[in-house]
């Protein structure tokens, strides 16, 4: 029986880039073991974009599922994941609609799946769009203590960290392949969390039921990874990862590392906060602390930024600067 995979690809006012990954997607190496169905979800792009990504579509004789409002990468990428759980697919593949795929990158995925039947996810290889010889990922794990992520520090080392932090490994969201049983076992993405974070969860989940997350080192793709300074990143961005940090650190940080945990994560939020407004980026640091006002209530969902900072976290502003003023 061949192994039925479901790609999924969501658009998002980038039909340019979506095309490019279509094509490429479009190449991958046909097996008698791999039968696959690809669904394109746009997420409430404008006319224009939908329009363009539609017209090619329809010439390669492809659908494209239409969001009425942007349900974020968790909640696009979940249209896909309930279907393949419904109609038992064997394995879905979420992959960011800017990343190129090389012939053999599936094939190599599904064979890591095969000789390990408690791997739940994998992932490629992940290197610089049109820059071969620059890896962006090649594993990570969390750092409880410090409330952030390890990543090995160059390729060769890959291997020794993903051994040494197998317990803890997480795969970054750009081409991860999941295995419909695992799903089926854990659930779906955490729509809450929009974007950011949703892999760190899933991962751990994971975990924390049975199954290994892997890296396939036979397996690549491409990727344009963001290339530019942190402050070049929109205000939805800041507000995304302060809010997800508190909810999924709050959610997942093992027993031992709980220790004034809300305080430390509220440090670091207003560090970056207090970074911004130095800089002149007012609405960013604002977007920020709106993050932190959801994520300690425990408030999910897309990003929320016109309205004003909650009275108590602009008091807050000066102690944050004051303690964080070495960190500039």
């Amino acid at each position: 029986m061949p192994n039925n995979v479901l790609i999924s690809i969501i658009n998002w006012n980038s039909s340019a880039d979506t095309i490019q990954c279509l094509e490429s997607v479009l190449h991958l190496s046909h097996s008698d073991d791999i039968k696959i169905e690809l669904i394109v979800i746009d997420n409430a792009s404008d006319v224009a974009d939908v329009k363009k990504l539609d017209d090619w579509l329809s010439e390669k004789n492809i659908g494209l599922v239409k969001n009425s409002k942007n349900l974020g990468f968790a909640g696009g990428h979940n249209y896909s994941i309930k279907r393949a759980i419904d109609l038992k697919y064997d394995y879905v593949w979420l992959l960011n609609n800017d990343a190129i795929v090389y012939r053999n990158t599936l094939f190599e995925l599904v064979k890591l799946m095969q000789i390990n039947p408690r791997c739940g996810s994998c992932s490629p290889i992940i290197h610089r769009l049109k820059n071969h010889g620059t890896i962006d990922y090649c594993g990570s794990s969390h750092n409880w203590s410090t409330l952030s992520t390890s990543h090995p520090k160059s390729f060769p080392e890959a291997a020794e960290f993903c051994k040494i932090n197998a317990d803890d490994i997480w795969l970054a969201g750009t081409a991860i392949l999941f295995r419909v049983d695992a799903l089926r076992s854990v659930g779906a993405l955490d729509e809450g969390l929009f974007a950011y974070y949703e892999d760190n969860d899933i991962g751990v989940r994971l975990i924390k039921n049975g199954w290994n997350n892997l890296l396939a080192f036979n397996s690549e793709i491409e990727h344009a990874c963001f290339d530019g300074v942190i402050t070049d990143r929109k205000p939805y961005y800041f507000y995304l990862m302060a809010r997800n940090s508190f909810l999924f650190y709050l959610k997942h940080t093992p027993r031992p590392f709980r220790k004034a945990l809300r305080l430390r994560l509220l440090d670091n939020s207003l560090a970056v906060a207090d970074g911004l407004q130095h800089k002149g980026y007012t609405d960013k640091a604002n977007a920020c602390l709106l993050g932190v006002a959801d994520g300690l209530s425990g408030i999910g969902g897309p990003p929320a930024l016109n309205r004003p900072v909650p009275f108590w976290l602009q008091c807050l502003r000066p102690i944050g600067r004051w303690w964080n003023r070495k960190r500039r």
